[in-house]
């Protein structure tokens, strides 16, 4: 028995928009305002729903509809908290939530108050069913994600243990469409990259800047930095991306797989991809994918109101994202290895370093995943890595394994959007009420079987 949305659609729709108006920014974050909103939404239908607030306005929801508790507990997880939008880069102001060209414009649309959104009226729906499920479906609606999950996921992991005596989570990050060639895909985050963000710091003698010399610490850090190249490390194939790319040839020919698993055992990974049946912006649009890489994002030295003074420190901030299985030590050392000056220090910055993980394709909320879309989409689902980092981090060092998947179609030709953290942000309306069909069934199916 499918789930019944009828009357909840156009409300998903006034939902998304009412959590866009809400300013999350973090910092400072205010996320308890959309806390209490979703409690206002959720606690009338006999939902159980608990507002967390481990810092002033750093608010969490934590709603629950109980089952008979027969299975563990199934969550459906995301973040309140939002990156900064300058209104002066914007066409529409980034909280409004106006609509335009079939969009809901503004920051947070995509990333992720439109999944906020939809768990929101599942949990409406299946309340309504005026039966028990086999499992909890446990919503948690968390702050700080933006800026690591100090004072969301992180604190409820850490504070309240008892929250997570679940079978898995459907989280952010996968969900794509995905055109390979004739085939469509869907894909599901089971694996994401980690953080290992560095400082680099060089030091040499001050002076006056009409007398410049090779050691001074702005050269030392320029050539360092150009030792790194294109930010492209060393590359490798994780499992996950091995079956992803191994499907994708499957779905092509039985000889394209061949092709593509005796390239990828060579280490020719382009050369797989192209087998596969990516063409060459596929190829590189999916590069960071089996690398380590590593992005130069700030530098600091000197102060211009002194400009014919020579600073004896210059410092640059790199982000690193590394794979699965990358260590802080080996990151380092990769690093280290290609910079020539052993004067420049490279060290983690602030302690910003998380690994990267995977999660089971064998679970059985991934087979849920991939039968629900097999039979009303008539696609693939594949498993797949975030080149990013998300909330899962925090309950993958508990075993307990997520996917992200939040469903969305290919846009028509011609139209373009805009997603997470870009300028105009924007989520595509008739996208909203594909997704909560796709995810509510996924979750009804998976709660009853």
């Amino acid at each position: 028995m499918p789930l019944d949305f009828q009357g909840l659609e156009d409300r998903l729709i006034d939902i998304v928009r009412d959590l866009v108006r809400i300013d999350t920014t973090n910092p400072p974050g205010n996320e308890v305002e959309a806390a209490r909103y979703l409690a206002d939404l959720l606690s009338p239908v006999g939902i159980e729903t608990e507002i967390i607030e481990p810092h002033p306005g750093r608010g969490n929801l934590v709603a629950r509809l109980r089952g008979t508790g027969e299975k563990k507990p199934l969550v459906l997880m995301g973040h309140l908290d939002v990156v900064a939008a300058n209104p002066s880069d914007w066409s529409y102001p980034p909280f409004a939530a106006e609509i335009h060209d079939g969009f809901i414009w503004g920051r947070g649309s995509t990333d992720m108050k439109d999944m906020i959104g939809i768990s929101a009226v599942i949990m409406l729906a299946l309340a309504r069913l005026g039966q028990p499920l086999k499992r909890d479906v446990v919503m948690m609606a968390t702050a700080d994600e933006e800026q690591g999950g100090d004072w969301g996921m992180g604190w409820l992991v850490q504070h309240r243990p008892e929250l997570f005596d679940v079978a898995c989570a459907i989280n952010e990050g996968g969900g794509s469409s995905l055109q390979v060639g004739d085939n469509l895909f869907y894909t599901c985050q089971s694996a994401e990259k980690g953080v290992c963000r560095t400082v680099w710091t060089a030091r040499g003698k001050g002076g006056h800047g009409s007398h410049p010399r090779r050691d001074i610490a702005t050269l030392q850090l320029t050539r360092a930095l150009n030792q790194i190249g294109d930010g492209y490390l060393e590359a490798r194939v994780i499992d996950t991306m091995r079956v992803a790319l191994t499907m994708i040839a499957s779905a092509r020919s039985a000889d394209a797989m061949e092709r593509t698993v005796a390239l990828l055992d060579q280490g020719k990974i382009p050369e797989a991809m192209a087998a596969a049946g990516f063409d060459q912006d596929g190829i590189e649009r999916y590069r960071p994918m089996f690398h380590d890489t590593v992005s130069v994002t700030g530098l600091r030295a000197g102060d211009p109101r002194y400009i014919n003074v020579i600073p004896p420190v210059a410092t640059a901030y790199l982000d690193g994202r590394i794979l699965p299985g990358q260590t802080s030590r080996g990151f380092l050392q990769q690093l280290r290895d290609r910079v020539s000056n052993d004067k420049v220090e490279i060290e983690i910055y602030e302690r910003q370093y998380a690994q990267g993980s995977e999660s089971s394709t064998d679970a059985p909320i991934f087979q849920t995943i991939s039968q629900v879309v097999a039979e009303q989409c008539n696609a693939q689902v594949i498993p797949w890595q975030c080149q990013g980092a998300t909330d899962a981090k925090h309950l993958l060092s508990l075993g307990i394994p997520v996917y992200g998947f939040v469903p969305s179609r290919p846009l028509p030709e011609g139209v373009e959007g805009a997603g997470p953290h870009a300028n105009n942000e924007r989520v595509w309306i008739e996208n909203l009420p594909f997704a909560l069909h796709i995810l509510g069934e996924i979750a009804y199916r998976f709660c009853t079987d």
